[in-house]
């Protein structure tokens, strides 16, 4: 049975009151078939499902439905002068005047006809409007020609359509499992789930994070794979050496695609493996977008901070998005301390690397050298300075490539391979 926000969707746009090019495949022609759900909390819905023969991912932030109720409050002929201001001021917001805003802003406005026929209606404003409020869908439209961002389909109200990877990062190198995982059991272990989720919410403060795409900062505290139950619900993705230098390769590629854009640099203000999704030729994309901000719109959210301390300088939910406190002025400053290549090279590359029983080719039994390299390859992104241009950020990236590929050779003792 379809959930209620789903329900809801359709409801409406059979009513007129929402739209979006999606919404005559979800509710009218059956073309947008929904399986199981991968999350339950409050904050955000993810479905796995089926459109036009491909499996993807269905989301909707429940935050969408109270901006919804605002503009429902807009007087209908403001709400029409007002379009063209909203998307242009939105994209202001994030990006600030970049030289090629301006085409950011016509694409924006061409999604917004969500039934492509030259005129936006109330209901494409207020719909669309209000989800270009959510970080994710505006992010993911922004940077939907990225190749290592998972595709944007379209939206219906407030629910949209992404591009389904076959593995999850934190999935394939993590050999521990998540509280939330536990969501994926059967109906008989629906006791067990609810036990588990209540008591561990109350210590982990579980209740902002997506299931499949959760973070991958819980798997310390629940370790359940060897119990042979959770092997058979859960299928164990064995991953090779190659195949793990082949994702570190191509999430170093991830980095700077998303910041190779026309609008501005961009940074994860929630890195970990949770966000990345993996095809099966260990190619890279970014599932998770909702703490995904531009370098413009994080300098200043983090100048209007007032602090007392260092630590009252961040953004997102982690720390990784920080800067330092000026007790001067008693804000926060716009200089960052870390960005996303940090993030990959220090923590993620450790996560990735960390299994002792990779396979390793006969003859080498390099796994204590590997993980030493590793540490140290740490150690030198930690001394890399913040970048704040694509050229920079180029340079530092090809830098670590090349002495990544030293440990590769050294590990594997093949210079071929």
């Amino acid at each position: 049975m379809p959930s209620l926000p789903l329900l809801f969707q359709c409801s409406a746009y059979k009513a007129g009151n929402v739209s979006g090019p999606l919404c005559s495949d979800l509710c009218e022609r059956n073309n947008i078939h929904l399986g199981q759900c991968l999350s339950s909390v409050p904050k955000k819905k993810i479905y796995d499902g089926h459109w036009g023969g491909n499996q993807v991912i269905l989301k909707v932030n429940m935050s969408w439905f109270e901006e919804f109720k605002k503009r429902e409050k807009v007087i209908d002929n403001d709400a029409m002068a007002s379009y063209t201001n909203d998307v242009s001021s939105r994209v202001r917001t994030l990006f600030g005047d970049c030289p090629r805003c301006s085409e950011l802003t016509s694409l924006l406005l061409s999604l917004g006809d969500g039934d492509d026929d030259g005129t936006v209606t109330i209901s494409e404003t207020r719909t669309f409007i209000s989800l270009l409020q959510q970080m994710e869908p505006m992010m993911m439209m922004t940077l939907n020609e990225s190749k290592h961002t998972v595709d944007f389909y379209g939206y219906c109200g407030g629910l949209y359509v992404l591009e389904k990877v076959p593995f999850i990062a934190s999935k394939m190198f993590l050999d521990t499992w998540e509280l939330l995982d536990l969501s994926f059991l059967p109906d008989a272990f629906e006791p067990l789930q609810d036990t588990i989720n209540h008591y561990g919410g109350k210590i982990l403060n579980v209740a902002t994070y997506s299931v499949q795409y959760s973070s991958a900062i819980l798997n310390n505290y629940l370790d359940l794979t060897g119990c042979s139950i959770f092997r058979a619900v859960f299928p164990v993705h064995v991953t090779s050496k190659r195949e793990r230098f082949d994702v570190a390769y191509s999430m170093l590629d991830a980095i700077l695609d998303v910041s190779d854009n026309p609008y501005g640099l961009v940074q994860s203000c929630d890195g970990h493996l949770g966000n990345y999704g993996i095809t099966k030729n260990s190619f890279v994309k970014i599932i998770d977008l909702d703490e995904t901000y531009p370098h413009v719109f994080l300098k200043t959210r983090l100048e209007l901070k007032n602090c007392k301390s260092d630590s009252d300088c961040w953004i997102g939910i982690s720390e990784v998005c920080c800067s330092t406190c000026n007790r001067s002025t008693g804000n926060c400053t716009s200089q960052f301390q870390h960005q996303d290549l940090h993030v990959v090279c220090e923590d993620i590359f450790h996560d990735i690397f960390r299994d002792p029983n990779i396979p390793e080719p006969q003859g080498y039994n390099n796994t204590t050298y590997l993980t030493k390299a590793i540490r140290k390859l740490g150690v030198f992104c930690s001394k890399l300075p913040v970048v704040y241009s694509v050229e920079e950020l180029k340079r530092d990236i090809q830098t670590v490539k090349k002495r990544l590929r030293s440990i590769e050779i050294r590990s594997t003792g093949n210079c071929s391979d």
